[in-house]
């Protein structure tokens, strides 16, 4: 109940929420792929863009247009709920009470804060289902019939979200440790050829998108063009709130190693050191490794003695639906609400010079009149380009070039920042309105 409570604190707050609403709203009216965006960015380098997770930005058009912005947090909840609830059944079933609880807390407090209105909630369902799946195929040491399905769910997932490249991945790193287990017990070694055709043939699927081959080099380019200005994509740091759950999971794994001493296990540490290792290399690969080990660790060291679901299992799902009826004011903590809406009626056209964190809600508020020089889709821009751009929308370094490049005659910028001195007493910019931390600036 209080993970619940802890989603339902707020309304929308991932800042690209907004354009992902947009670019549905777009692909409903039919805009061809190569040009979704275009209305709004004043960008233009000959680079075709495409959306990574049209399915999930068509999902998020279509609630929209039913319920509002509220749409976005009845997603947020359904999915979050979804998983937290599948997650305790993971935990809880065959298991005592006492000992699985502890692990499910632990759980809770990796996954609860990664709940959010973003096409990402969607790829932690599918996670913890191929986590669930590796963990099967260790356990049995072979494939079944039921795993042919992550073939057509692959094709699925990449439509919905750019994390489907785990899936061919985990299904080739566990192939790779089932050989890892034949050796370490000294019999004849047999390559899981079935696992291995069943991994190619998911990266395959996978590319059955608007993106098509170039969706596996997806997160590659992310993970080099985002790394330098979006928190979630820097490198993981020790001493953190998300950081200190996986770093219990990992103890957790290193004791019952100890404990047992066997070199039976030598599969297991070879995929934890694996998914390890990849959770250190960007932040938002925390809550993904920690699905994938989770289960991992479930069946082999704690396997559940009976089908059957705890007790208390029953109750979970009516606590967190009736917490998840909660009303929450989508909009609460929308930032640039008073600035879009005087950018709507003002009537004017408006060709903004904008923070990069500011682009979503201005997109959302300010109207169909408004263009941006950048948006959310951090793939879009070249690595050197958006560096210069980010320390003029922070410095002011060389911001005339792009006002004169772009013919701009508006700014919305973080009202601390060096810029907005620039755009005051350099340029002679008009300060127009500020709402908490942004500042509009109107060319005289």
């Amino acid at each position: 109940m209080s993970s619940a409570i802890y989603i339902n604190r707020r309304g929308v707050g991932d800042l690209d929420s907004w354009w992902h609403t947009l670019i549905g709203d777009q692909i409903r009216q039919g805009v061809p792929f190569p040009q979704l965006g275009d209305s709004w960015s004043l960008y233009q380098d000959g680079h075709l863009w495409r959306t990574s997770q049209w399915l999930t930005e068509l999902l998020f058009s279509y609630l929209h247009s039913l319920f509002g912005w509220h749409g976005l947090i009845i997603y947020r909840n359904l999915l979050g709920l979804t998983m937290l609830m599948w997650m305790s059944r993971e935990i809880l079933r065959g298991r005592k009470f006492l000992l699985a609880f502890p692990l499910l807390i632990l759980a809770t407090f990796m996954v609860t804060p990664l709940v959010q209105e973003r096409p990402a909630l969607i790829g932690l369902l599918f996670t913890l289902a191929l986590g669930r799946s590796a963990a099967i195929v260790l356990e049995n040491r072979t494939i079944s019939r039921n795993h042919w399905w992550w073939i057509p769910a692959t094709a699925l997932w990449a439509n919905l979200h750019g994390s489907w490249v785990l899936a061919p991945a985990v299904l080739a790193f566990t192939a790779l440790a089932l050989i890892i287990s034949t050796v370490s017990r000294k019999s004849h070694l047999q390559v899981p050829w079935q696992l291995c055709l069943l991994s190619a043939l998911t990266l395959i699927a996978g590319c059955l998108t608007p993106f098509g081959f170039r969706g596996i080099l997806l997160p590659f380019q992310m993970a080099d063009r985002a790394s330098a200005f979006i928190v979630e994509w820097h490198r993981t740091r020790l001493i953190d709130g998300l950081t200190a759950p996986f770093a219990l999971l990992l103890l957790l794994v290193m004791v019952m190693l100890i404990k047992r001493r066997t070199r039976t296990d030598l599969d297991l540490l070879f995929l934890v050191l694996l998914w390890t290792i990849f959770a250190s290399l960007a932040f938002r690969n925390l809550g993904s490794a920690f699905l994938i080990i989770l289960p991992l660790v479930l069946r082999r060291f704690f396997p559940a003695h009976s089908p059957h679901r705890s007790k208390i299992h029953w109750s979970i799902p009516a606590a967190l639906g009736l917490v998840a009826v909660l009303v929450v004011n989508p909009l609460s903590i929308a930032s640039n609400q008073s600035i879009g809406k005087y950018l709507v009626t003002s009537g004017a056209e408006y060709r903004i010079f904008n923070g990069y964190n500011a682009s979503g809600p201005l997109l959302a508020f300010g109207g169909k009149r408004i263009s941006l020089v950048v948006d959310g889709r951090a793939d879009r821009y070249p690595k050197e380009w958006m560096a210069g751009y980010l320390r003029a929308a922070r410095d002011g370094v060389g911001v005339e070039r792009y006002i004169n490049e772009y013919n701009l005659n508006a700014a919305v910028i973080e009202k601390a920042s060096m810029a907005a001195h620039v755009f005051r007493y350099r340029l002679k910019w008009r300060e127009e309105l500020t709402e908490e931390k942004y500042i509009i600036f109107i060319k005289p």
